[in-house]
């Protein structure tokens, strides 16, 4: 009993602690978006700020392109987002519940890629998108973000949950594969669908080297790139950044809270079969 109470205690206080440091950046950039400029460099620096200002808000909102950034963002994330369901869900179908030679090594073919950073081919895949004209559109900057060999792994584990008996009653009923695909496969797999739509469109949100290399005008620039406007040639707008970086945090915390369940749902049942 005292064994288990310690381990109880132990694990307490090791989760404890790293919830800590995992929130403090958030809170730290939280602070700084309420501090006046000479706060932000105050040394030694203060958590909290003594006189809470509204100015960087004010100076990001009235920024005349931080609102086209913002919407850049939306569109890239959510037609990355949409597209990486689409290809995840298809992909993981096929290797959870389709046989053909070569399944094995072909997946983890898929599964080797994850290990490829996108510096690596960024090179190829720029030429890709310079010799297909477009440079400096939206499509360009979906285009890497389309297919996600996380997504596809997460996809197979989640429908290889669902029993085979289903699948087989739906095709004895004279069900198409299509129609097995997308309105059963789909259906039960909503939990990890949405866990997995979290996730891509976190990344896409977030992601800066590759719109900066095919992106050349500020009316197609991503939240990300926006907020690098404000580090200047001799000295860096902490408070605007902190400000923008918290506006564009909020999206996805609100997309968490109202999703957290099937999130967790999803996640588990990666876990259930093969």
């Amino acid at each position: 009993m005292f064994r288990e109470k310690s381990v109880r205690i132990a694990a307490w206080v090791i989760c404890t602690t790293m919830a800590f440091f995992t929130v403090l950046p958030f809170v730290w950039i939280l602070a700084t978006a309420f501090k006046t400029p000479a706060e932000i460099n105050l040394w030694p620096p203060a958590l909290l700020p003594s006189q809470p200002t509204l100015e960087n808000f004010h100076r990001i909102l009235h920024d005349a392109a931080f609102p086209r950034y913002i919407l850049n963002s939306l569109i890239i994330s959510l037609g990355s987002t949409a597209s990486i369901l689409l290809t995840s869900s298809l992909a993981g179908f096929v290797f959870a519940k389709y046989k053909f030679p070569l399944r094995g090594p072909l997946f983890m073919l898929i599964l080797a890629s994850a290990i490829i950073p996108l510096e690596a081919y960024m090179i190829p895949l720029y030429i890709m998108v310079f010799k297909a004209h477009m440079l400096n559109t939206y499509g360009a900057l979906i285009f890497p973000m389309t297919i996600m060999t996380f997504g596809v792994f997460f996809m197979r584990q989640v429908i290889m949950a669902i029993p085979d008996e289903l699948l087989e009653a739906a095709r004895i009923d004279g069900a198409s594969e299509f129609w097995i695909y997308a309105r059963l496969v789909l259906y039960l797999s909503k939990s990890g669908l949405m866990a997995l739509g979290v996730f891509a469109f976190s990344e896409a949100w977030a992601n800066f080297i590759w719109p900066l290399v095919v992106v050349s005008s500020g009316d197609m620039y991503t939240t990300e790139l926006g907020l690098a406007n404000y580090q200047r040639q001799f000295f860096t707008e902490y408070g605007p950044i902190a400000a923008g970086a918290v506006i564009s945090i909020v999206p996805m915390l609100i997309v968490f809270a109202l999703l957290r369940r099937h999130i967790m749902q999803g996640i588990a049942t990666t876990g259930v079969k093969g």
